[in-house]
């Protein structure tokens, strides 16, 4: 029994999984851009003793940031494609109850 103004969209789903893809992909990109930006810097902590300290922090913080944040960029990749997943599904299964439907009312005539 369905719910009344429940509707499942599998167009509007399968859109939005391309959407989460491509905004996967973009944020990618940025990060790769400011990651060149970063690495025009170079190490602008100097070489004496407080900034070989500094740069030892700055390298570490960021080696644990950007494996994180790489790592949210492919769960989210995978998001996408799992949504996508959600949409075929639904549509196959709107498929498949059509031809139920059909193959029933031709059997009662």
């Amino acid at each position: 029994m369905g719910m009344p103004g429940y509707e499942v969209d599998p167009e509007g789903i399968r859109r939005s999984g391309i959407g989460i893809g491509t905004s996967a992909q973009q944020l990618k990109s940025d990060w790769q851009a400011f990651q060149a930006e970063l690495a025009g810097f170079g190490e602008p902590w100097g070489n004496d003793d407080i900034g070989f300290l500094i740069g030892g922090c700055y390298q570490a913080i960021y080696e644990v940031a950007a494996e994180c944040y790489m790592e949210n960029l492919e769960a989210m990749e995978e998001d996408g494609t799992a949504v996508q997943a959600v949409a075929a599904n639904h549509f196959a299964a709107e498929q498949h109850n059509v031809v139920e439907i059909n193959r029933v009312r031709d059997v009662l005539g």
